[in-house]
């Protein structure tokens, strides 16, 4: 990719000492004016996000300064501008100006039913800043990584399928059948408020939202990758699965997801997995977040450990009462289903985050969220053989 241009530059950087000012001001309001001028911030990015996190070391408190769990470190998130993010609603009342942010909202929701995520100590809806617990820098794709080669960090493996492997993701299990337990509950009694106050019931993954993701791949993933004129003859060939899998899915029991709970988006802290990114939970099949979890671009399984974590998911869900759990081979056909679409989908945003951000990072992970297409459509054969077809003729990496 070509290097930015001054102009480019300048914008950034102006841009990044506004937001740098925004997270200050925040700091100043929650903490006084020393302490904003004396903390250290160092901005860490959002992944592929447009948020941009901030890690604040704030300094040694005096005696009129209480900081939140007695901690010198907070993290900042911070919104590209000013404000509530773009599509937030404005809150109705009984409750609060900072319900109207999804993060915050979602927060409460995940922490009145019990579930680790991190505390939300200060909201800036003018300056579009949050202010929120510090949950150290342990990844759960930190934990996998060291468990299956005893050292975290460097380029990952190949797939992993050890039994310390296999405990930590049944631990992360737990929070997903947790949260599904949790979620039919407050759809059960929607006098407890619960489900009534969070913006998530009222997003879902209909048909529209379904069939743009599969669209995602097709644009970026084979036409801005591969050129028109290679995809034009297969154009017909997409559409037809691509609407029958986006049906498939809609015809599966619908539940809260948090949308993107991968080994990025679990963080440990004293010995405890917490939630992090779950702003854009919404209603979703019920295994959207297995498959962002057991599918994860960032760390590969052996097929056969995410057979067995499935099997668990299936025991776990039984007991805690999931009416799904009841028929293990319709959830794993389900998994298989939503691998395809979900994959498709990340692979298209690997490029699309590459070709209009520039962040290149991400483009090693594209051929990995292939190849659990092509896995899932081997599983799910002779359904969608069609669509299987298409892609051996279309997309290199598939057929490579």
């Amino acid at each position: 990719m070509a290097d930015a241009s001054p102009a480019s530059s300048t914008d950034s950087a102006t841009t990044g000492n506004a937001m740098r000012e925004r997270v200050q001001g925040a700091l100043e309001d929650r903490f006084g004016e020393r302490v904003a001028r004396e903390a250290t911030l160092d901005r860490q990015g959002g992944h592929a996000s447009l948020r941009i996190y901030w890690r604040i070391e704030l300094p040694p408190p005096r005696r009129e300064t209480i900081y939140p769990r007695g901690e010198r470190v907070v993290r900042a998130l911070a919104l590209p501008a000013p404000g509530l993010p773009k599509g937030a609603d404005e809150p109705l009342a009984p409750r609060d100006a900072a319900d109207g942010w999804p993060f915050v909202n979602v927060q409460r929701y995940l922490r009145r039913i019990g579930l680790p995520v991190p505390d939300v100590d200060h909201v800036d809806i003018g300056r579009g800043v949050l202010l929120i617990e510090d949950l150290g820098d342990e990844t759960f794709e930190d934990a996998v990584l060291a468990a299956a080669s005893g050292q975290a960090g460097g380029d990952p493996p190949g797939p992993l399928g050890s039994a310390a492997v296999a405990r930590l993701y049944r631990r992360a299990l737990d929070l997903v059948i947790a949260l599904h337990r949790a979620a039919r509950r407050s759809d059960a009694d929607p006098t407890s408020g619960a489900a009534g106050e969070c913006v998530a019931f009222d997003r879902a993954f209909d048909r529209e939202a379904l069939r743009w993701e599969l669209d995602h791949y097709r644009e970026w993933g084979l036409h801005a990758r591969l050129g028109s004129n290679a995809v034009a003859p297969h154009e017909e060939a997409l559409s037809a699965p691509f609407d029958r899998l986006t049906g498939a899915l809609l015809d599966l029991p619908q539940t809260l997801a948090l949308k993107d709970l991968q080994s990025r988006n679990l963080m440990r802290k004293h010995g405890r997995w917490h939630l992090i990114d779950f702003q854009d939970a919404l209603r979703a099949p019920f295994v959207y977040d297995l498959v962002a979890l057991l599918r994860d671009s960032y760390v590969v399984l052996e097929d056969e450990l995410v057979g067995e974590l499935l099997g668990y998911y299936v025991e776990e869900g039984a007991r805690a009462g999931l009416p799904w759990c009841d028929d293990p081979e319709r959830v794993k056909r389900a998994f298989h289903l939503q691998t395809v679409q979900r994959k498709l989908k990340d692979a298209g945003r690997f490029i699309f985050v590459e070709r209009e951000q520039g962040k290149n990072e991400f483009l090693p992970y594209y051929a990995p969220s292939v190849g659990y297409v092509q896995r899932a459509l081997d599983a799910l054969a002779p359904e969608f053989a069609d669509l299987r077809e298409t892609l051996d003729a279309v997309e290199p990496a598939f057929a490579s």
